[in-house]
């Protein structure tokens, strides 16, 4: 049942969003889109950003269709019963997956550069017990911790001034696109994979105070809010290190802050990255928050929230290794764009068929 203590406003639903898709795919970015891009990165994250916008409108024209019920219940509505479960089940299964991706990588880059001799298991267990401990409150009280989490955002980004102290090249970036076509839309693809969360909207519409016009608006001013802010780092990362320094570094957004010094601040990564749990974490509380909602009836929500708590708990105290992680990273971006970008396509074109064949049966 919608009621407007468990429903959040059109501002936290802008906070919610860009807390949903900033997270630790910033850190790895440029890197990842150099592989294909080179100095092109930039055009890529935002042919990223804009297929994302495309997917929201999608959604919208989906949701809109069917304004007082969750999208778990309108995969039913439209596969029926038992294809809608199962349905249902698959989703359940891809947050999973992704919030145990987004955590597993959440604890790898704090054991490298924060705390190499602490156990995985538990970096793991003080992330994931956290996480439950706020995902089992109402949307609203989410929503709120969100807000106010997007304040050390807005603090990074005037963190990244320093970076200006360093010697900066624009020629690293020309001839504008020289990479080709082909190669800015597959470092786009590398770019969609760090601007996952944006679904969320999915689960969530019914709840939002805001008429379906303002909800649409409001994601999408989300969206190239997040847009920008990756296109932006890309483009520090791209004119402060050569191409060959780029393919080198993983994670080259800490590592510009590694090399700045000044008299009374020290080791600016660690200022950030310690800065950065807040998002990295929020990450994890959303795919936990979406994947206890997917399935959940109104009384078992908190069950399911300590479920899914405890699968994304086991999935990641395995021992990965670089290699591991990286396949573990590839098969989640397959499963991302079925749940993602192709389920809401096919049932948006279902329900057009359906409201099509309703209407001419009406006449």
């Amino acid at each position: 049942m919608i009621t407007n203590s468990n429903s959040i406003s059109k501002l936290q639903l802008y906070f919610f969003i860009i807390q949903s898709q900033i997270g630790i795919g910033l850190l790895a970015l440029p890197n990842a889109v150099e592989t294909t891009t080179k100095g092109d990165g930039w055009i890529s994250t935002l042919v990223a950003g804009l297929a994302v916008q495309i997917t929201i409108i999608i959604y919208w024209l989906l949701l809109r269709k069917y304004p007082n019920a969750i999208y778990t219940e309108i995969t039913k509505k439209i596969l029926g019963k038992y294809v809608g479960k199962l349905c249902n089940l698959f989703i359940f299964i891809y947050f999973i997956m992704i919030g145990s991706l987004a955590c597993a990588l959440f604890i790898r880059t704090i054991s490298l550069w924060l705390l190499p001799l602490t156990p995985m298991w538990v970096l793991s267990l003080i992330i994931i017990l956290s996480s439950i401990y706020l995902t089992i409150s109402d949307l609203r009280i989410i929503s709120r911790f969100f807000v106010l989490g997007s304040i050390l955002i807005i603090l990074l980004f005037f963190l990244s001034f320093f970076t200006f102290y360093l010697p900066k090249d624009f020629g690293f970036m020309l001839p504008v696109g020289q990479s080709g076509v082909k190669n800015i839309l597959m470092g786009s693809h590398k770019s969609l994979l760090s601007m996952l969360g944006f679904e969320s909207i999915l689960l969530i519409f019914p709840f939002i105070l805001d008429s379906e016009k303002g909800i649409l608006k409001t994601a999408s001013f989300a969206n190239l809010t997040v847009t920008l802010f990756y296109t932006y780092f890309t483009l520090i990362c791209l004119i402060s290190f050569s191409p060959t320094q780029l393919l080198q570094i993983r994670e080259p957004v800490l590592y510009i802050f590694k090399v700045l010094s000044f008299e009374m601040i020290d080791r600016l990564d660690l200022i950030f990255l310690s800065v950065w749990i807040v998002p990295m974490t929020t990450s994890v509380i959303i795919y936990m928050f979406l994947s206890a909602k997917s399935i959940s009836k109104e009384n078992s929500f908190k069950k399911n929230v300590i479920l899914s708590g405890i699968l994304i708990f086991i999935i990641t105290i395995f021992p990965y290794d670089e290699d591991q992680l990286a396949l573990f990273n590839k098969y989640v971006t397959y499963l991302s764009y079925v749940v993602v970008f192709g389920l809401p396509i096919i049932l948006f074109c279902l329900s057009f068929i359906i409201s099509k064949t309703e209407r001419s049966e009406q006449l």
